[in-house]
């Protein structure tokens, strides 16, 4: 018997997530399937330009992620994100008329999340970035501050995923 009488768990066999490339256990400890099924709702932004762009995409997409990345899915879609050259603190300044949005999450077999991000250039949305999710900077993440300063086609993109985010949620008390 161990020490202290514990008694070992079940065990448990991994599976390895798509999302983060990591072996990842296939139960949650509360006993649910740690796998999230994506629908395109959690991975593309609504707009004629960011599904052009998916087709540019090269790469068998998995249908699955661990619960973790399914959060990070939700939390990362639709945000905000400064130029790579632009170094600052979001907390310090908001936005400005370069900011870009994160577009399109997607799983990619054997090449983790490519992270999709869209600018605005001469007017028109078009994906400028392709990025690894591992590799993204949190740094470069921002918030709108001021309507003004950010492009239109960005910023009605923007308030769209923002107004269905808080049509499924529940009513505050």
């Amino acid at each position: 018997m161990p020490t202290g009488n514990v008694l070992p768990g079940p065990k448990i066999a991994p599976w390895v997530c798509p999302s983060c490339r990591e072996a990842v256990p296939r139960l949650l400890p509360n006993g649910l399937r740690n796998r999230v099924r994506l629908t395109e709702r959690n991975m593309v932004l609504q707009s004629p330009e960011i599904h052009a762009a998916l087709t540019k995409v090269q790469g068998l997409r998995a249908t699955e992620v661990c619960y973790a990345c399914a959060e990070i899915y939700q939390e990362l879609l639709g945000t905000l994100i400064r130029p790579p050259w632009e170094e600052g603190d979001a907390r310090s300044s908001p936005g400005l008329n370069d900011t870009g949005i994160i577009g399109a999450l997607l799983p990619i077999a054997g090449r983790g999340t490519q992270v999709l991000i869209f600018h605005a250039v001469h007017g028109t949305l078009c994906n400028t970035e392709t990025e690894e999710l591992r590799q993204l900077n949190p740094d470069r993440l921002t918030y709108p501050g001021s309507r003004g300063a950010i492009a239109p086609c960005v910023w009605s993109l923007y308030e769209d995923h923002v107004a269905e985010l808080h049509s499924g949620a529940p009513p505050s008390p």
